[in-house]
């Protein structure tokens, strides 16, 4: 009987003790594994505005394939849609690993500017005006990214503005009297 009971009370503090052990071991655990990487102001920027700035680019492209009247702005509307949904689905991904919410829609300005380019459809100003909206984008964009390489802080960010730069920067000299001549 005492062989009984001295086995359970041994063991009844053996498991007290790990049960104790483990829970101060718990924090060091979690202060132990690997945290996700900050994300800055500057990061965040970047997330947003490439999203809003890929949806805009999606729409605007598409918005040319049928109002152009020329087969080049056409067809240089069909490339930007597809390489924007390519791109736009890594802001998507980054964003989502990284806690980062996107808006939704495009900015107020894009919305009125695309409204603008609208106004123009079938018309030989539309196709200039494309290209100049165009232009001025994805130089803005380029600029962005930059200073993300730069000075951003998050390398998943870096690494999704490092990858985005060529087609950013193709894109602006396909715009900028390069591919199309307005």
């Amino acid at each position: 009987m005492y062989t009984t009971r001295s086995r359970a009370r041994s063991a009844a503090i053996c498991v007290a003790t790990l049960c104790v052990m483990g829970a101060t071991s718990l924090p060091a655990l979690a202060a132990s594994s690997p945290s996700p990487p900050a994300v800055s102001a500057l990061d965040r920027q970047l997330l947003t505005a490439a999203h809003q700035g890929n949806l805009w680019e999606i729409a605007t492209g598409q918005q040319a394939q049928g109002a152009a009247t020329t087969a080049c702005v056409r067809r240089v509307g069909a490339d930007f849609v597809r390489d924007h949904r390519t791109l736009d689905a890594g802001v998507v991904k980054t964003a989502a690993q990284l806690g980062v919410t996107l808006p939704s829609v495009q900015t107020a300005a894009q919305q009125r500017k695309t409204a603008a380019l609208k106004s123009l459809a079938r018309t030989t100003a539309y196709d200039a005006a494309w290209l100049k909206a165009q232009y001025a984008a994805h130089a803005q964009t380029v600029a962005l990214i930059d200073k993300e390489i730069a000075s951003g802080t998050n390398p998943l960010v870096k690494s999704l503005a490092k990858s985005a730069r060529p087609v950013v920067a193709r894109h602006t000299q396909m715009v900028n009297r390069g591919v199309c001549h307005a």
